[in-house]
């Protein structure tokens, strides 16, 4: 079940690509990625939009995974060279092998089964002097002020060719925020269990930012 939810999900997320606060959240976490930075992990790659953006850094290589096949072929189609693998963040990751020195992990782990578990495997995948960076979305977390500073930014009739779809992301979302499995980390909580202080609000101020560097 959960599974298809994410397969229909990446019939319409790409709408939200075009939402300039998730333009900004995609380029704030590149903007935390080093320049050339070896081997790189998109840990729940969904469409690709984030891969495609730290292709731009010039990896020595891009592995995107993600649990539906629906979102895997859809990143594909985007990010040609990219190796992509299904693998579910609640299991153990064996699909992957080796270590990486970036490991990117966007609004995803409000929707593992147990964050501070995939956290600690995400970690413990990272090389020496390795990066993890991750958005999660904040307690209260909706698409009101997000489409706000949106429309502020491009105007409200940017929003007519996209209403039909943004109408099918709004119902899933209001599933999945509301959904009591999911979890919406504090900062504290969040700082904790990546052992970081360097957490800011962005998204509209809908999600964290956080990144953790490994010893």
């Amino acid at each position: 079940m959960r599974r298809r939810l994410w397969d229909v999900y990446a019939w319409c997320y790409d709408v939200i690509a075009g939402l300039t606060p998730y333009r900004e959240m995609v380029l704030r976490m590149i903007d935390a990625v080093p320049e050339e930075p070896g081997r790189v992990l998109d840990a729940g790659c969904g469409t690709g939009n984030l891969t495609r953006a730290v292709r731009e850094r010039r990896p020595g290589e891009v592995v995107a995974a993600d649990l539906s096949p629906v979102m895997l072929e859809r990143s594909r189609r985007k990010n040609p060279g990219v190796t992509h693998v299904r693998a579910d963040l609640d299991g153990d990751l064996r699909e992957l092998s080796g270590a990486f020195d970036v490991i990117l992990c966007g609004n995803v782990l409000y929707a593992v089964a147990d964050p501070e578990r995939t956290v600690a495997l995400l970690k413990s995948r990272l090389a020496p002097g390795g990066r993890l960076i991750v958005t999660t979305p904040r307690a209260g977390a909706g698409v009101t002020a997000i489409l706000r500073d949106h429309v502020r930014d491009r105007g409200l009739l940017s929003l007519v060719p996209v209403i039909l779809p943004l109408l099918a992301v709004g119902v899933i979302n209001a599933r999945l925020l509301n959904a009591a499995s999911h979890h919406f980390l504090t900062r504290d909580e969040l700082a904790v269990m990546l052992g970081t202080a360097r957490i800011s609000a962005t998204y509209s101020d809908q999600a964290w930012l956080a990144i953790h560097d490994a010893a």
